[in-house]
């Protein structure tokens, strides 16, 4: 028998979101990157590159406590329940680099969960703290998922916030979004940031959706091109592209895995059906 999941309601009435800055860099009319998880992991593995490849510094957090959604605890086999693992509580961390070239300074945000119900007071603080440092823009990815296969290009889908960006978006090589939504905090970041003042960019790159359940890096290395590009930063995307090209492997390994097994249950079959004609 399979444990049970016992869930635990949160008032998020009485939370309030921590913020903990270690320290305030001086940063040169900055933008932002912000990421939580989603499809394919797109957005958090965009981001995560980003800060790795630009080494770039740990400066602030906020809490996770008041208002992650704690799934509940586990009650095992044996009718004893297990202790809360408190220790991986998600992680919400601010970094910057300091762009030694004549672009703009950057703030990273990465938070590895979607908040459980304070969406907007969670959106609200990070477009707050872009402001305390004078973010210009913010900008988003996440994950455009389509019937396509994994052998074809991770082509860039954008949406943003004024008309005036999205002239600016007209200069990529871009699919600008005419319809449709953007789900989770990566979107709705972007709503909170024009209602503050802020400009807003948000890339999606194109995945199988049938795949998005699993981490998708063709998509990233797409959207870290383009993103690269509207940054004006140089960046060594080889491992990314390495990592998409392994799995587009792997992944081809395992259809065709599941295509001869399921020839052998479809040979099977017509055997045992043929052996029950002949009984008859």
């Amino acid at each position: 028998m399979k444990g049970i999941l016992v869930t635990k309601k949160v008032d998020h009435k009485k939370a309030i979101i921590n913020i903990k800055l270690h320290h305030q860099p001086k940063l040169n009319n900055p933008d932002m990157i912000a990421a939580w998880p989603g499809m394919g992991n797109v957005a958090l593995g965009t981001a995560k590159y980003l800060r790795d490849k630009l080494d770039a510094e740990l400066f602030g957090e906020i809490e996770p406590v008041n208002f992650f959604q704690f799934p509940g605890i586990i009650v095992k086999d044996d009718s004893t329940i297990e202790t809360p693992k408190f220790t991986i509580l998600p992680k919400n961390k601010f970094y910057f680099w300091k762009n030694t070239g004549s672009g703009s300074d950057l703030i990273i945000f990465i938070s590895e969960a979607q908040s459980g119900g304070m969406e907007y007071e969670v959106a609200r603080r990070v477009v707050e703290i872009g402001k305390m440092f004078g973010v210009n823009r913010i900008y988003t990815t996440a994950a455009f998922a389509l019937p396509i296969k994994t052998n074809q290009a991770s082509n860039v889908h954008a949406a943003a916030t004024s008309i005036e960006l999205v002239d600016v978006l007209k200069q990529f090589n871009l699919t600008l979004m005419t319809d449709g939504s953007i789900s989770g905090l990566n979107g709705f970041l972007l709503g909170i940031a024009k209602d503050k003042g802020i400009e807003g960019i948000c890339l999606l790159g194109e995945m199988p959706n049938y795949l998005t359940h699993i981490e998708y890096p063709k998509a990233s290395h797409a959207v870290l091109s383009i993103l690269s590009k509207m940054l004006n930063i140089k960046i060594d995307l080889s491992e990314l592209l390495a990592l998409a090209k392994y799995q587009e492997k792997e992944i081809k390994k395992y259809v065709k895995k599941i295509e001869e097994q399921m020839q052998q249950l479809q040979l099977q079959q017509a055997l045992e059906d043929e052996q029950s004609k002949t009984w008859h």
